[in-house]
């Protein structure tokens, strides 16, 4: 699974035809970046049910590459479902220092984890709390501290999962870390 958007497959690196012959792939060049407001919650509600199926089939679901957080929705309990997307989008719509501010009261511990500038992340911590109301920090802590969780996040969803995570600095130097 991986590379969800078409014709962006140098930007996200997406896997190249020839290696998709090699194995199966799924969810590769199916959404529009031009047209589109896909989130995390649509690509898990695609990927579940499609790992499911490939467990079901006695084979080994691997999901590979894109943002953290899309992956994190798949392995871990961080996701909190929000009903309105357009609270964050009209969240978006203000400005960095105004949007940082308000997080700032309501969960200062997220707004000091977070660049101002980093709307989307910002907007989304406000649209859980404004929600739920608690503060995203919070629930991600009770998370945390559930049976199976750990300082990445929740109890993992699936059982024996093998995680392999590339961090690569701005110099372009690569190290993988196995957990």
């Amino acid at each position: 699974m991986g590379g969800v958007y078409k014709g962006l497959d140098i930007i996200t690196n997406k896997v190249s035809p020839q290696e998709q012959r090699l194995c199966r792939h799924h969810m590769i060049s199916f959404v529009d970046p031009l047209v589109s407001n896909y989130t995390v919650v649509d690509f898990r509600d695609k990927a579940v049910p499609l790992i499911s199926y490939i467990f079901a089939r006695d084979k080994i679901p691997i999901v590979v590459g894109g943002t953290n957080y899309y992956i994190e929705s798949l392995l871990w309990k961080v996701l909190i479902n929000t009903k309105v997307l357009d609270r964050k989008v009209e969240l978006e719509q203000l400005d960095s220092a105004e949007l940082h501010r308000r997080l700032s009261r309501v969960d200062p511990e997220m707004a000091a984890k977070l660049h101002p500038h980093d709307k989307r992340k910002v907007a989304r911590s406000l649209q859980v709390f404004e929600e739920t109301g608690i503060p995203h920090s919070e629930i991600l802590h009770q998370q945390q501290q559930e049976e199976g969780g750990g300082p990445l996040g929740g109890p993992l969803k699936y059982p024996h999962s093998c995680i392999l995570w590339l961090h690569a600095d701005q110099a372009g130097e690569s190290e993988i870390l196995a957990g």
